[in-house]
């Protein structure tokens, strides 16, 4: 009887020290995210294919804009990314591959 007992409270006590650590979060929440530029397609162009000045240059003019999405195409002989965004003033931005932004959208060449 007296070793029913001892298993039933080590066993209840094993259940309540397991439990009782904090999750740790793998991925970051929008709201305590350190990296400003969030969000993005998760397939076809990501964030993560940005070239650095392109990142540069989105940090500079819309540090705390979430991408909605990416597209990446070829317009007067340099690559432009065609940059959407939730919640911003800027809805959307076009963006050489060297960092410039592109005033207008340019036309795509075939």
């Amino acid at each position: 009887m007296r070793l029913n007992i001892f298993l039933t409270i080590l066993a209840a006590f094993a259940l309540v020290v397991g439990c009782s650590e904090t999750p740790q979060f793998v991925g970051a929440a929008v709201d305590n995210d350190q990296n400003v530029l969030t969000g993005g397609p998760i397939t076809g162009t990501t964030i993560e294919d940005l070239p650095a000045a392109v990142k540069v240059a989105l940090k500079e003019r819309v540090p705390q804009a979430e991408i909605v999405s990416i597209t990446k195409s070829r317009r007067e002989k340099t690559v432009v990314y065609d940059i959407s965004f939730a919640n911003s003033d800027t809805r959307e931005l076009y963006v050489r591959d060297d960092g410039k932004i592109v005033p207008e959208p340019m036309r795509a060449q075939k």
